[in-house]
């Protein structure tokens, strides 16, 4: 055969492998911790913190079983957090599922999950999509219900205080932004300042929104912003912006952002939206370590760590 020909088998070759690989590998068993630290003015003086974050779960097979939830809420448990959260969207939001899971037993087998200070969750935008009687009567929706029936605190637009060794701090939930999917600029269930008003003093303010469209808009007393949404594009090449993108977004896609004095964090999840793929972009549990900033710099880049699946 000509070269010309064992090149064509080559890249034919390269191509099903990148798309086993994409489609099949990387949703389906690779999983990874990322670690990001944070040491604000806010928190001189007070002792360290870890969140474990959960995001985008978007679980049904074949990627994201119900024994894989456990294993990853194992996951999550060794990391041994102070405060555990979800951040929406538990079930899967593309047509490449089979043997139908429900809410209710996606959300048992994430029961498990805790941490020593609390354990908190938000609704995400298919938590809603996925139920239009209750959006459409605006009522309780399928997720809420499992939620509140497993005895996990469900935060929509409320926040609840931490006590932690006399250095107290808040927790903030947010309705979801985008249940009627009109953008950033619709009118969703989230009320931030309803929400706000319900922190008493000046401790420092943790805001959790399925979303990270309104960073930009959150008071300054919300040191820390913790968003998913955007699963990270799914697909990014090198570091170039990811190719699966909701636009509104995309000055928020993943990780790290800050802005007078504010963070936000984005997680990339773990399943998939629309499309059944990831490249580049490999699941994960996010960590997010809060230390005082006398005990040193933080640096602003994640570790990243690769484990089973």
């Amino acid at each position: 055969m000509s070269a010309v020909i064992w090149m064509a088998i080559g890249l034919g070759a390269l191509l099903l492998a990148l798309f086993v690989y994409a489609f099949w590998i990387e949703p389906a068993w690779r999983l990874r911790i990322v670690r990001w630290h944070l040491a604000p003015p806010e928190w001189a003086g007070r002792p360290p913190v870890r969140i474990v974050v959960i995001s985008d779960l978007h679980a049904g097979s074949p990627h994201i079983s119900l024994k894989r939830v456990e294993k990853i809420v194992r996951r999550a448990n060794g990391l041994a957090p102070d405060v555990a959260v979800l951040l929406g969207d538990y079930e899967a939001a593309h047509r490449w599922t089979f043997g139908k899971i429900t809410k209710a037993e996606i959300i048992a087998k994430l029961a498990p999950f805790g941490g020593k200070l609390g354990r908190f969750a938000v609704l995400g935008n298919h938590d809603w999509w996925q139920d239009k009687p209750a959006l459409e009567a605006q009522s309780a929706c399928e997720a809420e219900k499992a939620l509140h029936a497993e005895g996990i605190d469900l935060l929509d637009n409320e926040a609840v205080k931490i006590a932690q060794a006399g250095h107290d701090f808040w927790v903030v939930g947010l309705g979801d932004q985008r249940p009627y999917d009109e953008g950033p600029e619709g009118v969703g269930f989230d009320d931030l300042e309803s929400a706000m008003a319900q922190v008493s003093d000046d401790a420092p303010v943790i805001l959790l929104a399925h979303e990270p469209d309104l960073f930009p808009d959150v008071p300054r007393q919300c040191f820390l912003t913790l968003s998913g949404h955007t699963h990270g594009g799914q697909i990014r090449i090198g570091n170039m912006s990811p190719v699966i993108m909701v636009t509104e977004n995309e000055h928020y896609s993943w990780g790290r952002y800050d802005h007078d004095g504010r963070s936000l964090i984005v997680s990339g999840g773990v399943g998939c939206s629309e499309y059944p793929v990831r490249l580049n972009m490999v699941p994960e549990i996010t960590v997010i370590e809060i230390s005082a900033p006398e005990a040193g710099d933080a640096p602003v880049t994640p570790e990243s760590t690769l484990i089973d699946g």
